[in-house]
């Protein structure tokens, strides 16, 4: 046996394990259809009954063990395919001409050999080639072997630690910080990275892949924003069904402006809802667990969270739809405003350093992407813009017990801790959120930042059951129930962790 296929073995039997003891009652099935002095290795265990019964008979802890570990095989099945892609680009490098392997075998690139061998698309081969050249030795052109461009990666998704799209968007955000940055700057992000994605969805390493590229090569944003301003775009196409779709591609300040007005009326929608006065059981959840305070600032009567009815039937997409076709038929004839939007402000965050240089870069509440603190300063002359200056002290932010409701000031203190729903992987932006006292304001929980958290409706729902909220060093910790993690690990919350250059 390979050493290279050692990782996929294991993982292979973890799977055909984790399936076999998830199975409720498999083992009186496979009693009564196994032969006689049958024994049961991991191949049968898929084998012996039919898929579906197979999942309809799991227990839901033995479903979800499963699932994570079909994902650890598909992370090692993927990491041998990313390595022979890398080979194959090898093979087929531009200086073996009609001799390389791509061309030789009738295709004119790796990708093109791939898409036919493995029946998938084109950009699903390109990006798989592109990720195994970063994380291949190329080869010299007098045939020697070099350093990968990204061994940390490499390693990585070799060892299947690392998901392929998250390897991706660290190879593409530091590849773009590069021409400017110190080598052992990249090798500190590189680890950082790597390190991060070993535990996170794909997603949130892409957010913070760009916070580190930025941070490498603050001099290249602007060159960027440039870049994005120009290829901005609106296409309109005809759907078979007849509907007309609208593409828009946006810049981060563009993306800024439309991303605040739809959110702001989506946001309105969601917080529109009826709730059955009915309190919980025992009126509390107690002492730092987050939960409702008889209508926890949504100005409602009390509820408890199992008799939630939403007002609105129409999914995020069709009132983001609709948001924006009410906006193009108020411009069109109307000479008032709509009336007054709730979190219709677009909050730019940057230092007080860089509000007063105009160096260096902002970000834009919902946007992954920064923009210049140039661009910044110039915005924040705009009555509809609030730079949330960090450090500053001009609004008081502590308001105690006297006041229930919390203000403006602090929802945007808030939302620069949270970036948005305080749980990390959620990715709803400030404006889908409200602020929930984690200790009940009825119980004497004060109306400041340590007692307060940004939660959208899906995630306050979840955390009333059960989970313990607490704020230490301006960062949200989420306790789970023991039901759900019996050594009740305290999981990170808030905002990505800014990144630090040695």
């Amino acid at each position: 046996m390979s050493k290279a296929t050692d990782p996929l073995t294991a993982s292979a039997d973890a799977f055909a394990s984790a399936w076999a003891g998830a199975l409720t009652g498999f083992g009186d099935y496979v009693g009564e259809h196994a032969a006689p002095g049958a024994s049961f290795g991991r191949a049968s265990a898929i084998a012996v009954a039919p898929a579906q019964l197979d999942v309809e008979t799991m227990s839901d802890a033995g479903l979800l063990r499963a699932i994570r570990s079909g994902y650890d095989l598909k992370r090692q099945v993927d990491a041998l395919l990313v390595r022979t892609a890398g080979e194959l680009s090898v093979r087929s490098r531009p200086s073996l001409g009609q001799g390389g392997l791509a061309k030789s075998s009738g295709h004119t690139s790796p990708a093109a050999l791939i898409t036919e061998l493995g029946r998938i698309t084109l950009a699903e081969a390109g990006k798989t080639v592109r990720l195994g050249e970063a994380t291949t030795a190329p080869v010299s052109l007098l045939g020697e072997r070099l350093p990968a461009l990204f061994p940390l990666v490499a390693d990585a998704v070799n060892t299947g630690v690392v998901q392929v799209d998250a390897a991706q968007a660290i190879i593409t955000n530091l590849t773009q910080a590069a021409p400017r940055a110190l080598p052992e700057h990249l090798v500190a992000a590189e680890a950082e990275l790597v390190s991060f994605a070993a535990s996170h969805p794909a997603d949130t390493v892409r957010k913070l892949s760009i916070a580190w590229r930025d941070a490498l090569d603050t001099d290249g944003v602007a060159p960027r924003e440039e870049a994005l301003i120009a290829l901005r775009s609106l296409r309109w196409s005809k759907q078979g069904n007849g509907l007309e779709r609208c593409t828009i591609d946006l810049d981060p300040l563009g993306a800024g402006y439309v991303r605040t007005m739809i959110d702001a009326m989506v946001g309105d929608a969601l917080r529109k809802v009826r709730f059955e006065a009915e309190p919980a059981a025992n009126g509390a959840t107690g002492s730092g667990t987050a939960g409702y305070d008889d209508g926890e600032d949504l100005g409602r009567d009390s509820c408890s969270a199992d008799h939630v009815e939403l007002a609105d039937p129409r999914t995020i997409p069709r009132i983001a739809a609709d948001a924006l076709i009410d906006v193009a038929r108020h411009m069109m004839g109307c000479t008032t405003t709509p009336g007054t939007l709730p979190h219709t402000t677009l909050v730019i965050r940057m230092t007080l350093e860089q509000l007063q240089s105009g160096l260096g870069v902002a970000r834009l509440d919902g946007v992954e992407e920064p923009i210049t603190a140039g661009a910044a300063r110039i915005l924040a002359a705009d009555a509809e813009m609030i730079p949330a200056v960090l450090g500053g002290n001009s609004q008081v932010l502590d308001l105690g017990v006297g006041r229930r409701l919390f203000s403006k000031a602090q929802r945007i203190a808030f939302a620069d801790r949270d970036g948005g729903c305080a749980i990390t992987d959620c990715g709803r932006p400030p404006s889908y959120t409200e602020a929930h006292h984690i200790r009940w304001w009825s119980n004497g929980g004060p109306t400041n930042l340590n007692n307060g958290i940004l939660l959208c409706t899906g995630h306050h729902h979840v955390i009333h059951n059960g989970w313990t909220v607490q704020v230490i060093d301006n960062v949200p910790w989420f306790i789970p129930p023991a039901r759900i993690d019996p050594t009740r690990t305290p999981r990170r919350g808030g905002k990505l962790p800014t990144p630090v250059l040695p």
